[in-house]
Parts: C-alpha cells; structure tokens; sequence
C-alpha cells in the first residue's frame, strides 16, 4: 500500500464512494458543527488514529414544540375555536398548563392572538407555577409582565411573548396564567375582538 507524506507519494480522496475530490501528499481535517476529532500517530502501527465524536442533532439540542389550546372556548375565527376578547372592555383569560418534563430550558413562551383588526392590543401576564408531584407549593413561583402594547395586524396568528412571566420555570411545572387584554384602556387601538388561540411554549431537550 502507498505511504502519505511526500510530494510524490500521493493518495486520491474520494467521498462516498463517487467522483473524487483530489489527490494530495496531505489530508486536512476540519471538525464540523457538532463534531470533535481526536488525531493522534500511531508510530507503533505506522499509522495516523482518526477518531470522530458527533453531539448529535447537527451540534444543536433537540427541540420540543408543545401548544396548549384555549379551553371553554366561546367564539371562533374561522375554523379555530377560540376565546374572544372584545373592544371596550378588559378581558381575562385564564389557563393551566403542564410544561412538558422533556424541556430543560424553555427558549420561547407565547401567547397566540387572532385579531380583527390593526393596531396595538394593550395586555399583561401573571403566573403561578411550581413542580408537580414534588411537594411544592402552587405558588412557590410567582412572575407577572406589567401592561405594555403590543403591534398586531388583522387576521395574522401573532405570537405574544410571555417568556418573562416564566423566569425559572422548568419541565415539570404546572403553570397557571392569567393573561389580560385591556381593551377599554385608550392605548388598545384595535377596534374589534381579539382572539384568542392558546400558548406555545418551546425548549429544549
């Protein structure tokens, strides 16, 4: 067999088993997204010990969707069942949630709003939540999202952040949300009924 390492010595490289990719006197590894690679001669066997770890999933984590639709829906939009939360008047929504004991880190939490029309939705956000079957209190955490305004456009699935009401929050909780439009106030421009679908929340594994 032909030895590497010289100017006239070569090796033709190829990749999986097609066309060739080229013929050099030396081979250069890169470690990709993911993956780590250990190099080490082996002058006993008069060879070069290639090793190649991978993390898996292309180097990122794996990732859980989890959504949690309104529940004693009163109102639809289209076909999706929905609570409605009209113009004029404060509304409250309240919804529990078990986040998914897979998630390690929750990486997005929002609230999914269906409005008919264009303008700012003026909202805020309270939870309680703790772990279950673990002899904690319902409200051993508490956070809440002061009323802020929010840029919505008619008939678009708008996604509210509520990631800020769950600091600490883990796989395992039971969330309780109590999430709020006001509608009477002067800075909620919608004009009309703001629908609302359920909560997403997203981590990862």
């Amino acid at each position: 067999m032909s030895k590497l390492g010289t100017a006239t010595n070569k090796v033709t490289v190829r990749k999986n088993t097609g066309g060739n990719v080229g013929t050099r006197s030396r081979l250069n590894l890169i470690e990709g997204a993911g993956t780590t690679l250990t190099v080490s001669d082996d002058a006993g066997d008069d060879e070069v010990d290639i090793t190649i770890t991978s993390a898996g999933g292309g180097g990122g984590a794996d990732w859980l969707h989890q959504f949690f639709p309104a529940v004693d829906t009163n109102a639809y939009k289209g076909t999706y069942a929905t609570l409605q939360m009209i113009d004029a008047v404060d509304t409250d929504v309240w919804q529990t949630f078990l986040i998914p004991a897979d998630i390690a880190t929750i990486t997005r939490a929002v609230v999914l709003l269906i409005p008919n029309g264009t303008g700012n939705t003026r909202w805020a956000a309270s939870t309680n939540f703790g772990a279950v079957c673990s002899n904690e209190d319902y409200q051993t955490h508490t956070d809440s999202i002061a009323a802020n305004d929010s840029a919505v456009t008619q008939n678009e699935i708008e996604c509210i952040n509520i990631a800020a009401a769950l600091t600490g929050a883990l796989g395992g909780d039971l969330v309780g949300l109590k999430f709020t439009r006001y509608g009477s106030h002067a800075n909620d421009t919608i004009s009309g009924t703001v629908h609302y679908v359920g909560v997403l929340v997203e981590g990862t594994t």
